[in-house]
């Protein structure tokens, strides 16, 4: 019976390479300036702040899992990088290298092996969690050695290793029958305990689970194939205080590619469905200013999901068919069937997750009880608009829903009777 269980990082299998030669480099002053969830699509070093130095970085790691090699060839690799940008980098070589080479080789396996592992999760749908077993395993870990949960329970979501810097831990797969020969049964529903990460000022900035690093509090598996779904549960678990500093920071320019990309492949998908399946693919999360706005202006309003996305039954109303609201003469508002100048042009309707977060106004409708973002630029003489409606039931959860695409004149979206104004500015 094959064991499931991680592999030496001599051991190669294509999954973990595809997940680190998919990674975008991207230059950052520090790990924790993206969400753990996000580093799943973007390799980042601490402190390196060049780009063509975080690339060949990245390269040098690929082709560490590519080829088998050791830290030892690593290191010239490093070197090498290091002498070609002049990276003053912060503390000792070995443990530099050490660090981001075996960060990046247990991510890439687990991630990889995840993949395999819900490929076969018909035949072997539990997951055991397995330490190292030895006097190096964190306390916590050691009291998760041998818990076995369904493989979709919530616990991998958060524990699925590795759980935290340099951890060793694996999981190893099983079946029913598997189970009862070794006398095992499914654990208790797992209680999680959580604490706060605090800054030296005294500030609070994450929360995370007991046990876990921060930015470790994520599935690396899941985080690769859904990125955003990862990172909407990473800010869900969050109080809302910290759920816009977060957005904030993490939707760097790589990962706002990330999901750009995410998106077009989940339209050309729905496109291709003969019918809507129920799927949902999140576009965005509001920031830190729009949750701000809604609480201080709109206190009865209560946002119950920071993340915004697409359901593929709405998809049909990004392309024009639907209603745009217009003035009246007395300015009360009415609603008019779209026309072919309200139009989104495609290039921009592929790039909606950038178009929402590079906002230039977010209001609210008075009328229709729903927000609108206002994207920088234009396309015809009118300004571009995502209508948004909070809180919509869907089959992974609430989330905000962008109902429609459309434009509307300076002049309409400036009515205090039909709108108002949250965030930015409308001139």
């Amino acid at each position: 019976m094959p064991d499931t269980t991680a592999k030496p990082f001599g051991v190669k299998f294509a999954e973990a390479i595809d997940y680190l030669k998919a990674k975008l480099p991207e230059a950052s002053l520090q790990w924790e300036d993206l969400a753990g969830p996000v580093h799943a699509k973007v390799f980042a070093v601490a402190g390196a702040t060049n780009t063509d130095l975080v690339r060949d970085l990245h390269s040098a790691v690929t082709r560490a899992i590519e080829q088998g090699t050791t830290i030892t060839q690593f290191r010239k690799d490093f070197d090498k990088a290091v002498a070609d940008h002049g990276w003053s980098y912060n503390g000792q070589r070995g443990w530099r290298t050490r660090v981001i080479f075996d960060t990046n080789m247990r991510s890439a396996r687990m991630a990889g092996r995840w993949q395999q592992l819900q490929a076969n999760k018909a035949n072997r749908p539990y997951l055991q969690y397995r330490t190292a077993g030895d006097m190096r395993v964190r306390p916590q870990h050691r009291q998760w050695d041998g818990l076995i949960y369904p493989i979709d329970d919530v616990f991998w979501s958060t524990h699925y290793p590795p759980n935290g810097w340099g951890c060793r831990c694996a999981v190893r797969a099983y079946g029913d029958a598997d189970l009862t020969r070794d006398n095992l049964e499914v654990s208790k529903p797992f209680e999680m305990k959580t604490r706060e990460v605090i800054t030296r000022d005294g500030e609070i900035k994450d929360r995370v689970p007991v046990g876990i690093d921060p930015g470790w509090d994520h599935n690396v598996g899941k985080a690769w194939v859904s990125p955003e779904q990862a990172l909407g549960e990473k800010l869900a678990r969050l109080p809302r205080e910290l759920q816009g500093p977060l957005v904030d920071k993490t939707i760097s320019p790589a990962f706002q590619k990330v999901l750009n990309e995410g998106f077009k492949g989940f339209r050309d998908t729905v496109k291709a469905a003969s019918k809507p399946q129920g799927e949902v693919q999140i576009v965005g999360f509001f920031d830190s200013a729009v949750l701000q706005a809604l609480a201080s202006r709109m206190p009865s309003t209560e946002v119950l999901s920071t993340s915004v996305s697409v359901l593929d039954r709405k998809t049909v109303k990004l392309e024009g068919q639907h209603k745009a609201a217009k003035p009246d003469a007395k300015g009360k508002g009415r609603r008019a069937k779209g026309s072919p100048s309200q139009v989104w042009p495609d290039e921009w309707i592929n790039s909606l997750p950038e178009q929402f977060r590079n906002y230039r106004a977010v209001l609210w409708d008075k009328v229709a009880g729903s927000l609108v973002v206002v994207p920088q630029g234009a396309f015809n003489k009118t300004m571009p608009k995502i209508v948004i409606r909070l809180n919509q039931q869907t089959k992974t959860g609430i989330t905000a829903s962008v109902v429609s695409l459309g434009s509307s004149d300076q002049s309409t979206l400036s009515n205090g009777n039909l709108y108002e104004l949250l965030v930015g500015d409308l001139k």
